[in-house]
């Protein structure tokens, strides 16, 4: 009956296209089911030897989603990875903030067009969570390039939690990682969701991100190493981007609350796709 049982529930995944879900920073029992496309984060195939460090999505499956519960801020992203295990996930894996009108380091009034403010940074590189995990990043150096670019916890610790890092302080509901594999596309096989949760809570008490804001968003992974290293080290840049590319190409600009505005900043096209419509031909054609 056993045999039988595991049988009917492998014939159901490859059925389904459904497979594993997986708590990899906490346990968050809320988690949106209503997303968000963020199609300017689509990417082609890299061939990484490391898969789960590939993103990638086309018009028929996105490369990265958003959502917003009131209380956290959802981001999800694909990766070519077919089937996570406990060993799937060595690495880093970063979604990174370009907040306009605002400069770390210097405040509001000032920018660097394409230079990162904040990252939330999934370090699985160690396991830990209680000293690595999910961790609030912010700008420490760059140069013109992605593979130029380091960021560094916000605690200022490389080993510990400090109390203004997500889940630092004693505090566990900051922040969330999950992943479900076996999600099939149509051009990429079987790839995985990786999805994280950020309370807007911790983010207006420990970080000069907040509801309203625009947001111009990039994704980056760094193969079998923390979150300490540079952008995209043995691994990838979303949006069309890869590791050597200026750090100007990648973003797409959202809002987070209330509307979300897809900028491809590759080809300079804007995109609203929120509650606010620029083009009344637009709004027809994302609404009918």
């Amino acid at each position: 009956m056993r045999s039988f049982t595991v049988l009917i529930a492998a014939v159901l995944i490859a059925a389904t296209g459904f497979g594993g879900v997986i708590n990899q920073v906490g346990t968050y029992t809320n988690w949106t089911t209503s997303w968000t496309a963020l199609t300017g984060q689509n990417d082609a195939n890299n061939g990484l030897t490391k898969t789960q460090l590939d993103f990638v999505g086309d018009a028929n499956n996105a490369g990265a989603y958003w959502a917003d519960n009131g209380t956290y801020v959802f981001f999800r992203f694909r990766v070519q990875v077919g089937t996570v295990n406990s060993t799937t996930f060595r690495d880093s894996h970063f979604l990174l903030i370009d907040l306009n009108n605002y400069l770390y380091g210097s405040g509001f009034g000032t920018n660097i067009v394409g230079r990162p403010d904040f990252a939330f940074s999934w370090d699985s590189k160690s396991n830990d969570n209680t000293s690595h995990g999910l961790e609030m990043q912010v700008f420490n150096s760059g140069a013109n390039t992605w593979n130029g670019i380091n960021m560094a916890d916000i605690d200022g610790s490389v080993s510990t939690k400090g109390s203004n890092d997500i889940n630092g302080g004693g505090r566990t509901t900051d922040g969330y990682v999950q992943t479900t594999d076996q999600r099939d596309t149509t051009s990429f096989g079987m790839t995985t969701f990786i999805d994280y949760a950020i309370s807007w809570a911790y983010l207006t008490n420990y970080t000069a991100l907040a509801k309203g804001q625009t947001w111009n968003v990039a994704l980056a992974s760094i193969a079998n190493a923390t979150d300490h290293n540079n952008l995209g080290q043995g691994g990838d840049i979303a949006g069309g981007a890869d590791p050597t590319s200026s750090i100007t190409v990648g973003w797409q600009q959202a809002i987070p609350e209330p509307t979300v505005v897809g900028l491809l900043a590759t080809s300079g096209i804007g995109l609203l796709i929120g509650r606010r419509l620029i083009d009344p031909k637009l709004r027809k054609a994302f609404f009918g």
